[in-house]
């Protein structure tokens, strides 16, 4: 009997034809050279991407895009600040689930965190933002050279249609969505991800009752929030900011369709998913660049992806009877949407 297939981790985004960006899910790590611990120093005579965060002006009401680091949290029977309708991005990792509100995370788009694991653990996250590509992300941002100082991360530019993000540490230029280092000392590593959704605080609330939300400043709280214009889910609407450096000759999709994002293994080659195919298509079953996976609508947004190799196998399921997301093998054997063989 099956125990559990691989999971491919959760995400969607707005894809600008299929080439401008989505969330990208996949593999965690590739095998890229290791840079010695002395090239992790800041480089003098590197362009300054804190200058170039500067000129970006986000809309033209800010100078700067701060980051939000480790945040207050409340629980969730004390998450007044919240709507039912309001988007979060949901992690539950280990036990623990978090939500950090789509309104507040526009904000800064990019959060530094630590998630308590346990009586003594505690887990570095970086979550990442993008209300243009209707994205996000999030990874446990260490690397072996400073396992015991994790990376931090703020915006530094815009690049493909959505920012760019830079770590502190080495100043390397990060793609927010894939984790991939694109330039500087660690250029071509990756960051492990972890799984996230986005839906809506009501439905997280129900599955992760014990979750905790991120509370935000009393400042921020006051404002108003919910989807608005130019930031809900699939908007067609693109700042110029954003335009100049997107891929608008792509015709093959609309630019602002959602799709689910799979990121192969360095060299291979990305496949984009529209999230209506994926939500029409109950189990919908793909070649993802040579692997067999298998895609489940989660949630108001969300995307359940899994390896649908097991032991040599390859597994082909149809929906159970009756059931939203119950699925059965070719051999009998009945999985649940979390990817367990019951």
């Amino acid at each position: 009997m099956f125990k559990g297939i691989n999971q491919f981790w959760v995400g969607l985004g707005l894809g600008c034809g299929l080439v401008a960006t989505w969330v990208f899910l996949g593999p965690s790590s590739g095998s890229v050279a290791d840079p010695s611990g002395s090239e992790l120093v800041q480089d003098p005579a590197a362009p300054s991407w804190v200058s170039h965060a500067r000129g970006l002006t986000m809309a033209g009401n800010r100078e700067y895009a701060l980051p939000l680091n480790n945040p207050d949290t409340v629980s969730a029977e004390q998450a007044t600040h919240l709507k039912e309708s309001d988007l979060v991005i949901g992690l539950s990792i280990y036990g623990k689930a978090r939500a950090y509100p789509w309104w507040i995370m526009s904000n800064f788009h990019v959060v530094n965190d630590t998630l308590q694991v346990g009586q003594q653990s505690q887990l570095p996250l970086m979550v990442a933002m993008c209300e243009q590509c209707s994205g996000s992300a999030a990874f446990i941002p260490t690397i072996p050279e400073l396992e015991d100082r994790p990376l931090t991360f703020q915006i530094c530019g815009v690049h493909n249609g959505t920012f760019e993000i830079a770590d502190f540490q080495s100043q390397s230029k990060w793609h927010p969505f894939a984790g991939e280092a694109t330039e500087g000392p660690l250029k071509g590593r990756r960051l492990t991800q972890v799984g996230s959704t986005i839906t809506s605080w009501k439905s997280w609330r129900e599955k992760h009752p014990h979750t905790d939300v991120v509370l935000g400043s009393e400042t921020l709280r006051q404002r108003p929030h919910g989807q608005s214009f130019g930031a809900s889910m699939g908007h067609a609407h693109m700042h110029p900011v954003f335009g100049k450096s997107s891929n608008l000759e792509d015709q093959r999709l609309p630019s602002n369709t959602l799709v689910f994002g799979l990121l192969p293994e360095p060299g291979g080659q990305a496949l984009a998913v529209p999230y209506d195919l994926i939500r029409s298509r109950v189990p919908l079953q793909i070649d993802g660049n040579g692997q067999p996976v298998v895609l489940l609508p989660s949630g108001d947004f969300g995307v359940r992806a899994y390896a649908r190799q097991q032991e040599g196998q390859t597994l082909t399921f149809t929906r159970v009877s009756g059931s939203t997301f119950s699925l059965q093998d070719q051999d009998g054997n009945i999985w649940d949407e979390y990817g367990r063989c019951l």
